[in-house]
């Protein structure tokens, strides 16, 4: 098969290189939250209040719930809701499994953690479709025996020569079929997490690098979110061959549309190497080592100096405007805010 799009892989194998995909592209759902039921507890405190909460409202915000059950184990809920309350049960939500705790101080003792049904596969989990597929090794035994089903998997999304744009689990292989649009081919139907979908916009992004880099100028100005932070990635990855910075050389970064730390660093690998290329990430004064010697001239700088480092974050707080200007400055460039 020549320039696959996908790729399925099992271990370290690949068992299915595919043309396309149904299903897969879409608004990914919330990760299912964990239920759990603490048995053998006292409320006290700002968890009794919750609950009393709970009863009243059916449910009640807490945050993070500290346990420590009678086998002396400690546990941390993470993002806890509670959900209600029955004799010495509680029962609460959370973004995930509980985690172990080293140490039990401060902790809400209880008999038992016990884990509710999770929610259906349907609520959880959806159809996706690879069409076109080629299997091989380990999938390609189960075809010819006739097996009903196939083990997890996981999915590449490949560009033109191979490379893989994007990586993740998909789920078992429940069915499969001769292929309605591919000759001599077969297309795999996956139980894939909705979680796990993929934004269109994603999507756009990975069909204008799956060749070669867009060589329009300012093209990663139409996406935004999580699609230009993989238009970032993108980049950063196809930057070889980029032009060298020269000492002395005077860089134009147009600011007008710089309203984050990735709208920033897309502005300012395509003022230094040009169209679809990347600088790359990194500390402010790490960004502008690379600069060192150089004149940037930063027009509309006034739309970054109201908008870098504001934004909320989840993981780390971003670098502000002026942040980059010191870190500029300290590592030998001369700025001009324009």
């Amino acid at each position: 098969m020549h320039n696959p799009r996908y790729c399925l892989v099992s271990g370290m194998y690949a068992v299915a290189v595919c043309q396309d995909v149904d299903g897969l592209y879409g608004d990914p759902a919330p990760p299912p939250r964990a239920v759990h039921e603490l048995r053998g507890c006292e409320p006290r405190g700002d968890l009794a209040r919750a609950v009393t909460q709970a009863v009243v409202e059916g449910s009640a915000p807490f945050g993070r719930l500290h346990v420590q059950t009678h086998d002396g184990l400690a546990w941390f809920f993470e993002e806890v809701r509670v959900l209600g309350a029955r004799g010495d049960v509680v029962t609460v939500e959370s973004s995930g499994p509980p985690r172990r705790a080293y140490g039990g101080h401060g902790a809400l003792p209880c008999a038992h953690l016990v884990p509710v049904a999770p929610e259906p596969l349907g609520r959880t989990h959806t159809e996706v479709t690879f069409l076109g597929c080629s299997p091989r090794g380990g999938l390609r035994d189960a075809l010819a025996a006739g097996q009903v089903e196939f083990e997890a998997v996981r999915y590449q999304v490949l560009s033109w020569v191979g490379s893989v744009h994007h990586e993740a689990e998909a789920g078992r292989v429940t069915g499969w079929g001769t292929s309605a649009r591919h000759h001599d081919l077969v297309d795999l139907t996956v139980a894939f997490p909705r979680a796990g979908l993929i934004p269109h916009q994603s999507r756009e992004v990975w069909d204008l690098w799956h060749r070669d880099r867009p060589a329009e100028p300012g093209t990663w100005r139409r996406f935004t979110g999580a699609a230009r932070g993989e238009w970032l990635k993108q980049a950063a990855r196809r930057s070889y061959g980029a032009p060298e910075i020269t000492p002395g050389a005077t860089y134009h970064l147009h600011g007008a549309d710089v309203v984050d730390e990735d709208s920033f660093l897309c502005a300012l690998g395509e003022a230094v190497h040009g169209p679809g290329r990347s600088l790359g990430v990194g500390a402010p004064r790490a960004i502008g080592e690379q600069l060192a010697g150089t004149t940037l001239v930063w027009h509309r700088a006034d739309v970054a100096r109201a908008c870098l480092g504001v934004l909320p974050y989840a993981d780390r707080r971003p670098a502000t405007f002026q942040e980059f200007v010191d870190g500029f400055r300290d590592a030998g460039v001369r700025l001009v805010l324009d």
